[in-house]
């Protein structure tokens, strides 16, 4: 798309201020991973992983449900939810509790390699609305290089499974989008990917590569610091680590910057204090004076991606 009309288009809609509240909350329920993947940064993360404290959990969701059910939930941001499927409290009691609540879009991501027939019966039974796949990759090849760690075929099952399993319950969610993040290795894949995922039901998401901050190279994103606009990340979204501290946004690994902390504030507290300061600047296109690792980031390029549905609303 030109850049001009893509701007434009986020001026409209997803640059707009969110008023008092964030329309999309990330929660670090586990900053743990299973895989090491090329364009992720996860494996030089330098902060301690870790996993989140059931009453820290509760604590955001119970302020969420009271301020807006509507807001968009991911129960995860940087780790594998199915890690959490045995040790208590897992994945599925952090779902259905936020359905409790009266939440109306939770959503996970996932690699899907330890997504096996029980965890997709209980994410079913948990009531979550979507789960985001990351497979970026049509062919098991191109998938060792980028998704390393991981079994190409056995996630093809995994999702296969889940799919089949929502037809045998009669069950409308969660919808099941698998992802293609495009790079140099794997762009030749793009078309054979939607096509292959559309048939079997799924729904596609097509998206650009991120640099994390900088942190490794994306040579997508191409355009200067004159042509910058606001980040939507920082505009709409909170994320927070696993010890309820609350980052510039989901790219900020290491949470080199600290804007609030849940533990002791809440989440609106947070949204209209530091991380308020934070998108006025934005706004005002003062970009030299955010954060460092904010200042210098080329991500908010990146926000953006292509959808393609199935018309089945899987």
């Amino acid at each position: 798309m030109e850049n001009g009309i893509f701007k434009a288009q986020l001026q409209q809609g997803r640059l707009s201020e969110t008023g008092l509240f964030p329309k999309v909350v990330l929660l670090d329920t586990i900053s743990h991973c299973n895989l090491q993947c090329s364009m992720c940064v996860h494996k030089d993360m330098l902060r301690k992983r870790g996993v989140m404290a059931r009453d820290l959990f509760t604590k955001i969701v119970d302020e969420i449900a009271e301020r807006d059910k509507s807001a968009r939930v991911w129960m995860v941001f940087f780790g594998e939810p199915f890690l959490l499927k045995k040790r208590p409290p897992t994945i599925f009691e952090y779902v259905a509790y936020a359905k409790s609540k009266g939440l109306t879009d939770v959503v996970l991501n996932s690699n899907a390699n330890l997504m096996d027939e029980d965890s997709s019966r209980r994410i079913i039974d948990a009531g979550l609305d979507a789960i985001y796949i990351g497979i970026d990759a049509h062919h098991k090849h191109t998938y060792d290089k980028v998704r390393v760690g991981g079994d190409h075929d056995l996630v093809v099952r995994n999702v296969q499974g889940l799919i089949r399993m929502k037809e045998k319950m009669g069950a409308e969610n969660p919808k099941v989008f698998v992802q293609f993040v495009v790079m140099d290795v794997n762009e030749a894949e793009k078309d054979d990917f939607v096509k292959f995922w559309s048939e079997q039901g799924a729904n596609v998401k097509i998206r650009p590569k991120v640099s994390w901050g900088g942190l490794i190279n994306a040579p997508n994103l191409t355009l200067s610091a004159a042509e910058r606009w606001p980040c939507y990340w920082a505009m709409q979204t909170m994320s927070i680590t696993n010890l309820g501290k609350v980052v510039t946004c989901a790219v900020d690994l290491d949470a080199s910057y600290i804007a609030g902390d849940v533990t002791v504030d809440t989440l609106e507290g947070v949204w209209n204090g530091e991380l308020k300061r934070l998108r006025d600047l934005h706004m005002a296109s003062r970009f030299s004076e955010l954060p460092q690792m904010c200042g210098q980031c080329l991500d908010w390029q990146s926000a953006r991606a292509d959808y393609y549905t199935t018309g089945q609303n899987k």
